[in-house]
């Protein structure tokens, strides 16, 4: 099942994250360190399996995505590699002010590998364009 138009995208989005706002919810009520680290990966998963099932405009429907391509364009990958790392870098200084906790290092962990992903398909992606320019 592939999602191609903006539509069942932000359907699916919506689900994504329904779901993870009612996780946090429980595993906050709960104070579960590791619902929250489980919530954490989970995250991350749903984010790469998205990339994996969503299709801009001009993509080929039934060919699996190259596994460094997260979006179909630069613009968007290289905003989403920005969100991701700006999020880091300030976990990284609520950690640095003495909100330390397991779950929020594993958040940074996960903000950056998001990040990078994203930052490689904006590399890849913009390349591409200029070669095709």
């Amino acid at each position: 099942m592939r999602f191609t138009t903006p539509g069942r995208k932000a359907a699916v989005v919506a689900v994504l994250v329904a779901i993870s706002a009612l996780l946090t919810l429980l595993f906050d009520a709960l104070h579960s360190e590791a619902g929250s680290i489980v919530l954490t990966v989970l995250q991350v998963i749903a984010w790469y399996l998205a990339s994996r099932l969503f299709r801009g405009p001009g993509e080929p429907v039934q060919q699996a995505r190259p596994w460094w391509r997260m979006t179909s364009r630069p613009l968007l990958s290289g905003a989403f590699a920005a969100v991701y790392g700006v999020l880091a870098v300030v976990n990284i200084g609520f950690s640095f002010a003495g909100f330390w906790s397991l779950s929020g290092t594993v958040s940074i962990l996960a903000e950056l590998v998001l990040a990078a992903l994203f930052a490689v398909s904006y590399r890849r992606l913009a390349s591409l364009a200029r070669a095709t320019a």
